[in-house]
């Protein structure tokens, strides 16, 4: 007898939950659909200013080359003044530093306060400044976290609840990710798994909402296209069983070096807090400068770099090269402070670490391993490395490759990267920077508190 009222009570509950699930639902739906809109086209918006940016960037070291052997000092000059003028913003609205992801995540757990809606222009200015003058940045960045500010601030134009409010603030934020990837089911998978760590229905609506409303905005304004085109690698036979295996566990211990890497150069740099972060800036904007001078290609997002290693014609060295520069560029260009995501960098290293991977296994041991296949999986794989988020990895470069045929193995590679990194006690890199700006500013806080002889 009691154990049927036991089951009776536990069935009224579980009815009563699901009422209470449904009661605003439709004003979530519908307020999702809007934001998402909005990212949509904010996110479309700062994607055309990127390539514009670009193209101006490549007409600018062109027109520099009638100075001769002075030329690299217009891009030397006009990127460090764009990197100055960047990380100045910052001022007008300290959370617009760096990715933002982080900092999204901080007040999906409570530990900071929403952003206010002045993040919206910075981050998108300023994003423009640096990205667009060639800091090997990454755009997700600023749409994320624009993303999280307009969906924060429409749930509350529209009276949510405060955990509809998070979860709308989240789904959004997912939605800025799959605008700047073209790349939805990546941007609701990173909803759940990366910014929100949960899974529920009304979580799960506002995603899916928010980011196939996000979508279709950009969709109009940039095209159907995948952000990469290719031809799909053939399907990996059983031979190839132990290479992504390999690759994998490499990655994975590569993606620790690269969080610690990350971390130790922003610590370099708050280690000399009497220069000014704008002049800080413009050094590291001088070299990227210097960079894009020799070599335009290796700066910026490196979509177009990444284009030719999918192409599957880069000979090892210059692989190497790239790999080279780009894993220390990625982590310089955080370490300016301006406005700016680490996603789109790592995926061009991790493609090029795949490939060579591949290139050089079949030129020691004879074998016939595909680059393109491997460059596929290597950056699904460095992502999960890095970012700990396996499951919106291998969607995100399924959806920017449109293929299919490498989803076994770039499952089993990120399998063993995330064993390799965890087995090295190496953290998220944005539960890693999270923590970091927590500890920072409390460490502020206290300096500035009365008694304490600031």
């Amino acid at each position: 007898m009691i154990e049927r009222e036991q089951v009776e009570a536990q069935a009224q509950q579980e009815v009563d939950e699901l009422e209470r699930s449904r009661r605003g639902l439709v004003r979530l739906a519908l307020v999702a659909v809007v934001a998402g809109g909005a990212i949509g086209l904010v996110g479309g918006a700062f994607r055309l200013v990127l390539l514009t940016a670009a193209e101006m960037r490549a007409d600018l070291v062109s027109w520099s080359e009638q100075f001769g052997d002075w030329g690299f000092v217009v891009p030397v000059l006009a990127v460090a003044l764009c990197a100055a003028a960047a990380r100045a913003l910052v001022r007008l609205a300290p959370e617009a530093a760096g990715s933002g992801v982080q900092r999204v995540e901080a007040v999906m757990r409570g530990e900071e306060p929403p952003a206010t809606l002045r993040v919206v222009p910075v981050k998108f200015v300023g994003g423009a400044l640096a990205l667009g003058s060639g800091l090997a940045l990454g755009r997700e960045g600023p749409t994320v976290q624009m993303g999280a500010v307009i969906g924060s601030a429409f749930a509350r134009w529209a009276r949510l609840i405060e955990q509809d409010v998070r979860d709308l603030s989240a789904a959004v934020a997912g939605a800025g990710l799959g605008v700047a990837f073209s790349a939805p089911m990546g941007g609701a998978l990173f909803t759940f798994e990366e910014v929100r760590r949960a899974f529920t229905l009304r979580l799960a609506v506002a995603s899916l909402l928010a980011c196939s409303a996000a979508s279709g905005v950009a969709l109009l304004m940039l095209g159907a296209e995948p952000d990469f085109l290719l031809e799909p690698p053939p399907i990996l036979g059983i031979e190839s069983v132990l290479p992504v295996l390999a690759l994998g566990a490499l990655l994975g211990a590569l993606g620790v070096g690269y969080n610690r890497f990350v971390v130790r150069l922003l610590d370099l740099a708050d280690a000399w807090p009497r220069v000014p972060a704008e002049l800080k800036a413009a050094a590291i904007g001088a070299l990227v400068g210097l960079l894009l001078w020799f070599e335009p290609l290796l700066v910026g997002g490196g979509d177009e770099l990444n284009q030719s290693v999918l192409d599957g014609r880069m000979p090892l060295g210059s692989l190497l090269v790239i790999l080279a520069v780009r894993w220390f560029l990625g982590p310089l260009s955080y370490a300016a402070g301006t406005p700016g995501g680490l996603f789109a960098p790592l995926l061009l290293v991790g493609a090029a670490a795949g490939a060579l991977f591949a290139g050089t296994c079949n030129a020691v041991f004879g074998i016939a391993l595909d680059p393109v296949a491997f460059a596929i999986i290597g950056m699904s794989t460095f992502f999960t490395a890095v970012v700990r988020a396996p499951f919106t990895g291998i969607v995100l470069i399924v959806e920017m490759t449109a293929t299919t045929t490498q989803v076994m193995p770039m499952l089993a590679a990120a399998g063993t990267a995330m064993l390799a990194a965890t087995l090295l006690r190496g953290l998220p890199v944005y539960d890693t920077l999270r923590l970091r700006m927590l500890r920072r500013e409390a460490a502020e806080t206290r300096a500035t508190a009365p008694g304490t002889g600031a």
